[in-house]
């Protein structure tokens, strides 16, 4: 029995098929990657300074061309990071180095995403969020011991600092002890100097 008003060849069926094939992989072809997800997700805040941002997309991006970029929208200078791509191309590891600056917003963006068929990204390619106060500069357990003066600066993980010293308070009379960029806190400290003027004035400011 046939339903159409006219007769179906084997043929004809099979060219219907191969139509509805072609058709359903053009439109695969097109279909656009996404971002699915990120953290910290946009507009969160008191985000770790040094957290990464992991962007996790629909499918495997080209990962020579797919990039990350971030921002500080107070001083507007980017931001470095390290980026690490998964085995299977779709989960974008962003770490910064060194850590972000604290109680800053920090705007993050994809530039020239696409997957490996060259079908750019679609939807949003960028957000925000907040990092969290950072750690004040403080220096902590003073000990004399074996003619050596030491003492410890807590600082936040991966803080750029530098210790110095002056035998006097006055301006322009300090001097250099070093510059660190730790990536843990507290930074135990030894002054040899110590061991030739016991009267000497310490303090630890952001920078090198």
């Amino acid at each position: 029995m046939n339903l159409f008003p006219f007769p179906i060849g084997r043929n004809y069926l099979v060219r219907v098929f191969a139509l509805l094939l072609s058709l359903l992989a053009l439109g695969h072809a097109h279909a656009q990657p996404t971002i699915v997800s990120t953290v910290p997700p946009t507009g969160a805040s008191g985000v770790s300074r040094s957290a990464a941002v992991i962007i996790t997309f629909s499918e495997a991006m080209n990962t020579s061309l797919t990039m990350a970029y971030f921002f500080d929208l107070t001083t507007f200078q980017q931001l470095p990071t390290s980026l690490s791509w998964s085995a299977g191309n779709t989960v974008l590891t962003c770490t910064p180095t060194p850590s972000f600056p604290a109680s800053r917003t920090i705007s993050w963006t994809v530039s020239n995403g696409q997957n490996p068929a060259g079908a750019p990204l679609a939807g949003y390619s960028g957000g925000t969020f907040a990092t969290g106060a950072g750690v004040q500069l403080t220096l902590t357990k003073p000990t004399w011991s074996g003619g050596t003066f030491s003492f410890d600066v807590n600082s936040s993980a991966g803080q750029t600092f530098t210790v110095e010293y002056s035998s006097t308070l006055r301006p322009n009379q300090w001097q250099t002890l070093l510059t660190t960029n730790s990536p843990t806190s507290p930074v135990h400290i030894v002054d040899p100097h110590s061991r030739t003027n016991r009267y000497l004035f310490y303090r630890a400011r952001t920078g090198s």
